[in-house]
């Protein structure tokens, strides 16, 4: 079906991002590639989908990939992905403001195809897809894993032979990674080849029959699935937690809570779900000095409209907000700017700047930026960089890092301000040990600092690893607020019917796994 012959690729001079690639990918089946951040995931993904070379032309480029028989260099684009789906991480990159169904019908349209078909198309990949409710919607409006399946139905309308995805799963609450899985297993039975990169095996258990371990580049092992989990050495290697261990709770240092960095009372936003309900029903909260308050919910639940309004986005809402004490209804959002540090999900959104030391100097700066203010703040800037290992890249673009890398400088980007409060929301780390390490380092520099820090999160391990307390988030209303450890037996989440971190997925023996 696929296969990979000597692949060799780089996009700079002194580097290659993968080398010596040897891989067969048979019809039918459903291959996992797995391995820390910065392994070349993304780069051999995009070869093996023909993005490299038909989109993306590489500095250098040896070897073949060659899709049923024939090498993606023979084709033309549209042939390519005519035979190929795709679902990026980033996938606002494939979610453009349209409909649901328009974002569906638009590669069938690009391409000239009568009307009566793409009716007919796009009907049955709403259909398999689970979108009959979504549909009139803007795609913008949905939720993330909403937004997944719209761009999955997209990539399946041309009914490929090849479905490559990247990290689908991450980032999705656990009722949208099981439907997530759901629907794979669905497209597996139809013997649709499946390339999946991806870090959290355990999710995958029943469906992928191989795992391809990628580290520096290059595979260290190709196994099938049922010795792949069970191969801790491999895991180890390529420094990704192994599926079905014991998760391991960390207890934090408890923290002073006083003075309050941020104390919310009665809030209720004017927005309104569409039974005329507020999203956020009064709402009370408070986030201590050095603590770290945890947030979860389903999606809907109001998570991203709460935090809107602690950034000061939107103007309609009633109750109060005070952070150091102070109200801040009336402040502007770059005074809440000075006190609060925001690192989005979308981590592209947070940089402008020409270098990534261009981009601490403007934080530690006050918003300046310029040859003076460079001189000026150099010193510490390297300083921040080096905290988070990012000396060596202080002269390169921030869009060239890898994920890992960039969330290390939005982190760097915000301690620079000293805020009262920081917002992380959902970073998408995985099951990434020097990661994990990373942001668990990030968060005693807090403590020590005194700073609050909510984490908005769908990834209860590291919830449980890094939170003294949890709020449960339902219907616009907080339903639990809690030491960490009481959250996880509580009323609020039984309801919700996601597995305990304490018993998640990666604490099981394998269900099912294939031979």
């Amino acid at each position: 079906m696929l296969r990979l012959e000597g692949l060799t690729v780089g996009f700079r001079a002194d580097r290659d991002v993968i080398s010596s690639i040897d891989l067969s990918i048979e019809a039918g089946s459903t291959v996992i590639i797995t391995g820390a951040a910065g392994c070349g995931k993304p780069t051999l993904l995009a070869a093996m989908s023909g993005i490299i070379p038909k989109l993306l032309h590489p500095l250098r480029m040896q070897g073949a990939v060659t899709l049923q028989g024939t090498d993606y260099r023979a084709l033309k684009p549209a042939d390519v992905f005519r035979q190929v789906g795709v679902v990026l991480q980033a996938v606002e990159d494939q979610t453009w403001d349209l409909t649901v169904e328009d974002l569906v019908a638009f590669p069938l349209e690009n391409r000239g195809v009568p009307q009566a078909e793409v009716r007919t198309r796009v009907a049955a990949a709403v259909e398999k897809m689970g979108l009959v409710e979504l549909l009139g919607r803007k795609v913008r409006t949905l939720s993330g894993g909403e937004r997944r399946r719209v761009a999955l139905a997209s990539a399946l309308v041309w009914q490929p032979a090849l479905l490559v995805l990247d990290e689908p799963t991450t980032g999705l609450d656990p009722d949208a990674r099981r439907r997530m899985i759901v629907l794979l297993q669905e497209l597996r039975a139809e013997n649709l080849t499946i390339v999946i990169a991806e870090q959290d095996l355990a999710w995958f258990d029943g469906l992928a029959d191989r795992v391809v371990f990628l580290a520096d580049g290059k595979v260290i092992a190709d196994q099938p699935w049922s010795e792949a989990i069970r191969n801790t050495a491999a895991f180890d290697t390529v420094g990704i937690e192994a599926p079905f261990l014991a998760h391991q709770s960390c207890v934090p240092t408890v923290p002073t809570q006083e003075p309050q960095r941020l104390k919310v009372e009665a809030l209720t936003s004017d927005l309104c779900r569409a039974d005329k309900q507020p999203v956020l029903r009064s709402i009370h909260l408070t986030v201590g000095q050095g603590e770290a308050v945890g947030l979860i919910g389903c999606n809907g639940a109001g998570k991203t409209t709460l935090m809107r309004a602690l950034l000061g986005l939107p103007t309609s809402s009633r109750g109060t907000i005070a952070i150091d004490a102070a109200p801040c209804r009336d402040w502007s959002i770059a005074q809440r700017a000075r006190r609060i540090g925001y690192v989005p999900q979308n981590l592209r959104r947070m940089f402008f700047q020409l270098s990534v030391l261009d981009e601490i100097v403007f934080s530690l700066s006050g918003g300046q930026s310029g040859a003076k203010q460079v001189e000026q703040h150099k010193a510490a800037a390297l300083d921040l960089l080096g905290r988070v290992g990012l000396t060596a890249k202080s002269a390169e673009s921030p869009f060239s890092l890898s994920n890992r890398e960039q969330l290390l400088l939005a982190i760097a980007c915000v301690e620079a301000t000293e805020p009262s409060l920081i917002i992380l929301d959902e970073p998408l780390i995985a099951r990434d040990k020097q990661w994990r390490g990373e942001l668990m380092a990030f968060f005693a520099r807090c403590r020590q600092a005194g700073r609050g820090v909510l984490l908005v999160s769908h990834d209860l391990p590291l919830i449980d690893m890094a939170a003294d307390r949890v709020l449960i988030l339902a219907s616009g209303e907080i339903e639990f607020d809690g030491a960490t450890p009481s959250a996880w037996t509580s009323q609020a989440f039984v309801r919700l019917g996601w597995p305990s971190p304490l018993n998640h997925p990666q604490s099981t023996e394998p269900r099912h796994a294939l031979a």
